[in-house]
């Protein structure tokens, strides 16, 4: 697979409770597309998701980081669903 022409990785430390996020400004551009086509839906009335993928799980999205210099930042995330919800259906959900 070619590589991406982009930096948008999400790494969490070692017991997954910290999640930091690299980009670069044509990763944050791509990220800001997804939230506004979310947000967009959500006006609507709708409640979409959306996914972001690394190469080892067959999309482009998302890049590796590996970083020698921060050692707290250990599992390279290959997956981010994002969901855009509406108060009706956060509160379904058990989320407000």
């Amino acid at each position: 697979m070619a590589s991406i022409d982009h930096l948008l990785s999400f790494v969490t430390n070692q017991d997954g409770t910290m999640v930091t996020i690299h980009a670069d400004l044509p990763g944050i551009e791509l990220l800001i597309r997804e939230l506004e086509s979310l947000r967009d839906a959500i006006a609507e009335n709708d409640c979409p998701h959306t996914h972001l993928f690394s190469a080892e799980a067959a999309g482009r999205e998302l890049s590796n980081t590996k970083l020698d210099n921060q050692p707290a930042e250990v599992h390279n995330v290959c997956h981010v669903k994002i969901y855009g919800w509406n108060f009706e259906w956060a509160i379904r959900h058990g989320l407000r």
